[in-house]
């Protein structure tokens, strides 16, 4: 065999192998990860959740291992309106109660706050900005506005930072039912401080519906609101107290 056949050859060979290893990861590259659905949650506690339709998914038993990857395929609705009410006990045994009223629309929220001392907190941000006053005051405080501004105005724990756990630090996880609604329950221990955070999230919403602060068996923080209107309301104003219109709500055609 001459020289210029033995090339040819070995050219075919390299050739075929290339197209191997090609079929072989391309099997990885292209191939569509099923995705998640969540299933409907039946009435009895213990019921499992019912099969998911037909198509390209998956069903996800909530796990300690695989909640993450359930609270990463929620969303929150991009406009919407509820009140929230938030309990929290001091040292002395004393309950604090505050009620806030919440509208978010368009990456806009404005929330109006009744405090345990009978004033008002009126607060909007957007726009990376925060704006803050109390009762009637004609003046207002203008802050930036940071990634956890718009859930801190509404005294709100922010569950999407279950996304960045350690996952030994969830200790409890599972499909649970809260006032009624399907919820995706979730339990973290904070072992430094030495309490227990607990989420539930609406599976229809991707709201935080219900969330409990306890330590050991003693609740020192409490939070609930499951009515949702969404959207919210059109012609609403986003407004400072000099009468500046920062955002309106989306008026029905």
């Amino acid at each position: 065999m001459d020289k210029r056949h033995r090339n040819l050859i070995a050219t075919l060979v390299a050739a075929l192998m290339a197209v191997a290893l090609f079929s072989a990861f391309s099997i990885n590259w292209f191939h569509k990860t099923p995705s998640v659905i969540l299933p409907t949650l039946t009435p009895t506690p213990s019921a499992t959740p019912a099969a998911p339709g037909a198509g390209d998914y998956s069903r996800v038993e909530v796990t300690t291992d695989t909640v993450q990857r359930v609270v990463a395929t929620l969303e929150r609705p991009e406009s919407y309106a509820r009140t929230i009410t938030v309990e929290t006990v001091g040292e002395d045994g004393n309950v604090g109660q505050t009620t806030a009223q919440v509208v978010v629309d368009g990456g806009w929220t404005q929330v109006m706050t009744t405090l345990p001392d009978g004033r008002v907190c009126h607060s909007i941000v957007g726009e990376e900005k925060r704006y803050v006053w109390y009762d009637d005051q004609r003046s207002w405080q203008e802050y930036p506005a940071r990634e956890r501004s718009a859930d801190l105005s509404q005294r709100l724990p922010t569950y999407e930072d279950v996304l960045a756990l350690v996952q030994s630090d969830i200790v409890d996880a599972r499909y649970a039912n809260s006032g009624d609604l399907p919820c995706v329950y979730v339990a973290v221990e904070e072992q430094e401080l030495g309490y227990v955070e607990e989420y539930w999230v609406s599976v229809d919403t991707g709201l935080l519906v219900r969330a409990e602060s306890r330590k050991g068996e003693e609740v020192f923080y409490r939070m609930s609101g499951y009515t949702v209107e969404t959207p919210a309301t059109p012609g609403l104003t986003f407004s400072l107290p000099d009468g500046t219109v920062l955002h309106s709500t989306s008026r029905l055609s």
